[in-house]
């Protein structure tokens, strides 16, 4: 398995609320840089990103704190089930941490994989996506938790998150482990880019030249969000 993350401020935003897991390596940078990783095929292997709720306190803490349970509970996920516990428990440890006067109000999205031995699992609390990229084809497989204006489009305004008092309701798709790759992004990145753009984006070469197409284009954009993503490649299962 390979990686290549970004986690930026932006060029708006004072702090990065945003934050990348890969693996056990965690970041949130202020100043970002494309950085590459190769990992061994050992499972589960979690990747995630997580993007603080933009405007109430704590946001940063609260990105932090979801990514540190997924990393510390996620070594004995097998099944979707465990997924879902595991999402539970980072959602009850953000709204207890959430009790401090100080960090009241404060949540996170989360949207991740974790890769198992003959599937992946896809799992999302709030509006950050997860896409699938298979020959050039991206597709969105994550659900926004998002109020629809309108004309059918997601909005900012998110219907859950980690953090929240009542029980969230995570969504968890299984995907074959067939060579698909995944692309993972707060909304800081599909709220900037076009669906036509990420495709442009993923049309390129390696996965470098991805990245940098995504972080001039989002800046292009006015990154007026802290943005992130991670592009992981997934290796298929052979018989």
């Amino acid at each position: 398995m390979a990686a290549t993350a970004f986690t930026d401020t932006g060029l708006v935003r004072t702090r990065n609320e945003d934050a990348l897991l890969l693996g056990g390596w965690t970041c949130q940078a202020a100043v970002g840089t494309v950085v590459s990783m190769e990992f061994s095929d050992d499972v589960p292997f979690v990747a995630a990103v997580a993007d603080g709720m933009g405007g109430h306190a704590g946001g940063d803490l609260a990105s932090r704190v979801a990514l540190g349970v997924i990393a510390d509970v996620s070594t004995t996920w097998r099944t979707p089930e465990d997924v879902v516990a595991g999402l539970h428990q980072a959602n009850e440890r953000v709204f207890q941490v959430g009790q401090n006067p100080d960090l009241r109000g404060m949540g996170t999205t989360i949207a991740g994989i974790c890769v198992l031995d003959r599937e992946v699992a896809v799992f999302n609390v709030g509006d950050s996506r997860i896409y699938s990229v298979n020959s050039g084809f991206l597709q969105q497989v994550s659900t926004d938790d998002a109020i629809i204006d309108a004309e059918g489009r997601p909005t900012s305004t998110i219907t859950q998150s980690l953090g929240q008092r009542l029980p969230v309701e995570p969504h968890v798709t299984l995907c074959p482990r067939d060579g698909t790759s995944y692309l993972l992004c707060s909304d800081g990145v599909s709220g900037v880019m076009t669906a036509a753009g990420l495709r442009a984006a993923v049309m390129k070469a390696d996965f470098a030249e991805v990245a940098e197409s995504i972080v001039d284009a989002t800046r292009q954009g006015g990154a007026h969000d802290n943005f992130s993503f991670a592009l992981i490649s997934v290796g298929a299962v052979h018989d």
